[in-house]
This record gives structure tokens, sequence and C-alpha cells, in this order.
């Protein structure tokens, strides 16, 4: 089997009275890897372990099978980009993207300087190479800082939260110039940030992390959606929650809630929790449930749905968030086209539905 392009192997590091404890993962050549935790969890001083920056206190540090544990940042040839662009104010914007290859007396090489003019093509910042940076806005500053981290085509790109100083319009704009260069390049990325969009926008895979430790990997939209744990769940900010069980009826699997009358399945088997557990907790994205209005709430429930009515609705600039009560609170989101073709309001009686395709299920 062929090895993997990058890998840790029980990294631990010490930084005051913070550890990183038995940190493990393997990363693949020209993969997106995405960081994901809350502010003091370890991600930059994991990313900057990996730099060379910090000496780790135990565990291995693997590029294409050679052991880099110990070997300074220099020899280890990483781009990296920090929240801060950290732009060399006495520089001009080309020789800010040039600093790497001055440093390894390349930075007269004619393909060099190619390089250097093409990524500022491609960062939409060829007009500002005789720049300085006080002159420059914060998005520019960032790509500079990017098209710097990419020149000499470093076997692996390392960002710590590059974007998140950055206004909404700039931040999207980055997120797709990101995309667009992790597509052409052959770097692969390490990625540190708290947005989720971000996270699930560009991430071919995830790590979220909580006290210097993993809590959980794989792809992206695997971690997102099938949390395993309710810390990661809590933390990923699932909207709702129902306490309850798992019942048998003539041969299939049901969630029964365990203080309401709210029926949902039958459930498949591989949606089933692993562990052997009866006593679950069933939960569903805010965007799974769906609403329709109601006359009459005096008939029998249908299973995978129940009653209640609206008690908030807050408008956002590309949704609408409709907040319900009964038989506990439940948060939905609808397009403004849906919310509109509903006519409903606040107080409004609604009828709740769920597919039973977007449950997931955590043993307690």
């Amino acid at each position: 089997m062929k090895p993997k392009f990058f890998t840790l192997q029980d990294l631990n590091c010490k930084a005051g009275k913070f550890q990183l404890k038995d940190i493990s993962f393997s990363l693949e050549a020209r993969q997106y890897l995405v960081i994901l935790g809350p502010t003091g969890c370890g991600k930059t001083v994991l990313l900057e372990t990996l730099a060379g920056l910090r000496r780790p206190t135990g565990g291995k540090i693997l590029l294409d099978s050679m052991d880099i544990t110990h070997l300074p940042p220099e020899a280890r040839r990483f781009g990296f980009a920090y929240q801060d662009s950290l732009l060399f104010p006495f520089l001009n914007v080309r020789d800010n993207i040039l600093f790497a290859a001055r440093a390894a007396r390349l930075h007269t090489d004619p393909s060099v300087r190619k390089r250097a003019g093409d990524l500022a093509e491609a960062m939409g910042i060829s007009h500002l190479l005789n720049r300085f940076p006080r002159f420059l806005s914060g998005g520019e500053k960032q790509r500079v800082s990017l098209a710097r981290a990419f020149l000499m085509k470093p076997p692996l790109l390392l960002l710590d939260e590059p974007l998140s100083s950055l206004d909404p319009q700039t931040r999207s704009s980055i997120r797709e110039l990101l995309q667009n260069l992790h597509n052409k390049e052959e770097s692969g990325i390490i990625h540190v940030t708290h947005d989720f969009n971000e996270a699930l926008q560009l991430g071919t895979h995830l790590i979220v992390m909580d006290d210097g430790r993993i809590l959980q990997e794989g792809k992206t939209e695997d971690v997102f959606f099938q949390p395993a744990s309710m810390a990661l769940a809590n933390f990923l900010m699932w909207e709702n929650l129902l306490q309850g069980r798992i019942e048998r009826r003539e041969g299939r699997s049901y969630f029964k809630e365990k203080h309401g009358p709210i029926l949902i399945g039958p459930i498949d088997r591989r949606n089933l929790p692993n562990q052997n557990s009866a006593e679950v907790t069933l939960l569903i994205r805010a965007g799974h449930l769906s609403l329709s209005p109601v006359v009459d709430c005096t008939g029998n429930m249908n299973m995978n749905s129940w009653y209640g009515f609206i008690e908030r609705i807050n408008c956002l600039s590309t949704h609408m968030e409709v907040v319900c009560k009964g038989e506990g609170n439940y948060r939905a989101v609808l397009s403004n086209n849906e919310w509109k073709g509903l006519n409903l309001q606040k107080g409004s009686r609604v009828k709740i539905s769920v597919d039973v395709d977007d449950i997931h299920l955590i043993p307690n």
C-alpha cells in the first residue's frame, strides 16, 4: 500500500499550561484538510508544530515517509499564511511575494518571476505590484500573503484563519480564490478556521478539535452531518434534538420520543447507531424540517410529523429562520420563496415534518 503523503503519529506538544495530546492523522497529496474547533482548542499550536515553529514533546511528523519531526522550518519548505498578513512594510507587493525566493537566492530566476506575476494575476493584484503594504486594503494584503505562500510550490500549505479578519464580501471572494488555486496547484493544504461555511466550502476532509485532542475526523460532509458524539453535535450547533429510544415494531426500527407522541421511521439499519443502545438522541438540521399550514389539529398525527405553532420569525439575508413550539421547540430554515408560498405568520398552526433519511441518531 502506498504510504500517505503527510502523517502525524501520536503528536504531543506543550505550550505553557496547554498541551496537544496524541494527535494522529494522515493527509493524501493535494487534499484540502480543514481543522475546526473552539478558541483555545489548540488549532494554531498544532499548525505551528507542523511548521517547525514549536518543538514536539512526543510523536512523529512524516512527509513522504521521511521523519521531519525535528527539522527546522526552512528545511520543511512549507508555505504559511497567518490571519494577519504579516507583510514587510519596507517591501512593495512584488518583493513581498518574492521574499521566499530571495531567501533561496532565486528571486532573479525568470521562471520564478514569471510565476510571481502569474500568481499576482490569479489573485487580482497584478496592478498593485509596485504599491507598499500601507496603501493596501485588508483583502489585498491577504491576497499578497497567499501569493507569497504559494510562490515556491510548497509541498504543504498551512493557513491559520487567513480570512477571519476580512469583511464578508472579501472573505467570500478569497474563499473562491483558494478553491481555484487548490484545483490548479499541487500543494496539499491544512487550513485552520472557526467558520463552518468556510470548512464546508473548502475542505475535502475535516478534523474537529477540542482541548488539544481530535474529537472526530473524516470527509467534511460526513463529520458535519454524522457527528459521533453529543459534544461534537453541540459544537456543530445541531438545532433540533429529541430524546427517545429505538423500538422494534413488526420487524422494523422506529424512534419513539421519550416524553411525547413523536414517532419517526421506519429507520434503515444503516442509519442506526453502531452501539447496541436503545436510548438515543435524534438530531435534525433546521434545513431538513419542513412546515405546512393546518386548519384542524385535532386529528391523528402522521408518522414523521407533529403539530406546533410559530413562535418567532427571523428574517435573515438569504433565508427565513422559523422557531416553532409544540411537543418541544424546533427551528426550521426555509428559502424566501418557500416562506412566501406558505402564507404563514407568528402564531400560525403548522405541521412540522422530517424525511426519515435526514435524521441522525447518537446513542446515549
